[in-house]
């Protein structure tokens, strides 16, 4: 399709950004799909960059319908699947990948390089350790072993059988309360003394937890200060754009970001702007114009075939 010069006079469609998570099942069948239905119908992928210079006024180069796929969580689906798929009908896109080991011990990072060499899938940011924190001294259950690390993860989080579970919140945007030391080993102790996992199995466990909670006289803990709070983000943020730059080499610079869970605030936007970062994609839908904030750029959420009534319902005003 031939190359349209738009600038702020004669171009005033939304340009979309669609958002998936490779690891749902039924992904790679809809998606397929769409990337087939998008080629016949001459859709062409943009850069981010391009996007950028759309959103804030300045004359830039780009099909006459695009849009810009990425795809959240980078687990090893975007290898395995997403990047011989793009390349099959000539599509590109951006992956937003958490570093923490949790999750590239299972996704690996060695492909992060190759997709980037070949210009089909680049890497950008999505914090650390992608996790939640407990944001409140509310206990609302305890670790039982039932199940492995929860997903997403809870920051801090004791793994002993009895440990209290506190009210949640996203990493990003909460302060943390920190559990006290003195209340969780007390939480645990009570456990141990009532047999341990034996003690899960009692119909009414929970109640007979949470009755001894009260019950206890010292503090639950603490909240952080506003110090540790943005440290504990900065830290986040900057962690992962070494990692991935460090990662793939080469001069690679990591300028993007995607907000875990789609959360956002001020002072988290302008320590990304501190840090590097040149645009942020949230998941609020809807197409980008210009005149946007190039550190809110909205996202369709795309979670199985008829998302948003279908891919040509999202599409239908450049049909």
């Amino acid at each position: 399709m031939a190359m349209a010069e738009i600038n702020r006079s004669d171009f005033n469609k939304p340009v979309y950004v669609l958002l998936y998570h490779p690891w749902l099942k039924g992904f790679e069948d809809y998606f397929a799909a769409h990337l087939a239905w998008l080629n016949e119908n001459g859709f062409e992928s943009i850069s981010p960059e391009a996007l950028i210079l759309y959103v804030k006024g300045e004359s830039v180069s780009i099909p006459e319908r695009p849009l810009v796929m990425t795809f959240d969580d980078g687990t090893i689906e975007n290898y395995t699947v997403v990047y011989p798929l793009l390349k099959r009908y000539g599509f590109t896109g951006t992956v937003f990948a958490p570093t923490a080991e949790s999750y590239t011990s299972r996704s690996g990072k060695d492909w992060w390089k190759e997709t980037e060499r070949e210009g089909v899938l680049r890497m950008e940011g999505h914090s650390h350790t992608h996790s939640l924190v407990f944001i409140n001294d509310r206990v609302e259950g305890f670790y039982t072993g039932a199940s492995s690390e929860p997903k997403p993860p809870i920051k801090g989080m004791d793994h002993r059988l009895g440990s209290p579970l506190f009210g949640q919140g996203y990493e990003l945007v909460e302060t943390r309360f920190i559990p006290c030391r003195e209340f969780v080993e007390a939480c645990v102790d009570y456990v141990r003394k009532r047999g341990g996992e034996f003690l899960f199995g009692e119909k009414n466990w929970k109640e007979e937890m949470l009755q001894f909670v009260p019950e206890y006289p010292g503090d639950r803990g603490r909240y952080e200060t506003e110090e540790e709070r943005k440290a504990r983000i900065e830290e986040e943020l900057w962690v992962s754009k070494q990692i991935i730059e460090d990662e793939i080499g080469g001069g690679k610079k990591v300028v993007s970001f995607a907000y875990p869970f789609g959360a956002y605030h001020i002072d988290l936007i302008e320590l990304l702007k501190k840090l590097g970062y040149k645009y942020a994609f949230n998941t609020d839908p809807g197409g980008n114009r210009q005149g946007d904030d190039p550190f809110l750029l909205k996202r369709m959420m795309i979670l199985d075939h008829g998302s948003f009534g279908g891919i040509e319902s999202i599409f239908k005003e450049f049909l």
